[in-house]
């Protein structure tokens, strides 16, 4: 009985590698799918479905109290379906489509149980990269915020008012603007002009 059961679950596993052809390189989302979808399977809450393990590339196993005992489903998530098999009830085999968008990184499927209340699509979105979340905390920002932030960037990148000439810097008297005697040569023919 161990060696059926054994050759079962390795054509389970096949079974579910080739389906899964490509591997997902969003895993949080993938094991959001596996459990929601479970979950609808079953008519039970998401809650209650626990994640074990992942088996291979796109492959996952779960566990959840069903039928009065502890069972373990596996399901494989490929670029457009999610199959699940129940390792215990291998009659329970479903095979959901769903669709993937990349720009909101978010697959989203459309299956409801007759016996289950929630007919909502279910809605699994990857976790955001911290680029993705630096960039959308910084357009949540209200735009006078952002317009005072290039506006302080841009005045502290000017050198101060008070500050003195920097020693490169040409006058109109052609030098550093000193004539020899430590006075600012400008300031001096000013005092000359109003005397």
């Amino acid at each position: 009985m161990r060696r059926i059961l054994f050759a079962l679950c390795a054509t389970l596993v096949m079974t579910l590698s080739a389906t899964a052809a490509k591997a997902s390189e969003y895993t949080d989302m993938d094991i959001c799918m596996g459990r929601q979808l479970l979950a609808r399977v079953l008519c039970k809450d998401p809650m209650e479905i626990n994640f074990v393990a992942k088996v291979k590339d796109s492959i996952y196993l779960f566990s959840v109290f069903y039928a009065r005992q502890e069972a373990r489903f596996v399901v494989g998530i490929s670029s457009d379906t999610v199959r699940i098999q129940g390792k215990e009830f291998l009659k329970l085999t479903r095979t959901i489509s769903y669709t993937f968008d990349k720009t909101s990184k978010c697959g989203v499927a459309n299956y409801s149980n007759s016996e289950c209340i929630n007919r909502e699509p279910v809605v699994c979105c990857s976790e955001k990269t911290e680029e993705e979340k630096m960039d959308q905390k910084f357009w949540d920002r209200p735009i006078p915020d952002l317009l005072e932030e290039d506006l302080r960037k841009a005045l502290d990148s000017l050198p101060p008012e008070d500050a003195p000439p920097s020693p490169d810097r040409n006058d109109d008297q052609g030098g550093d603007g000193q004539d020899g005697t430590g006075q600012d040569g400008n300031a001096r023919q000013n005092d000359v002009m109003f005397n």
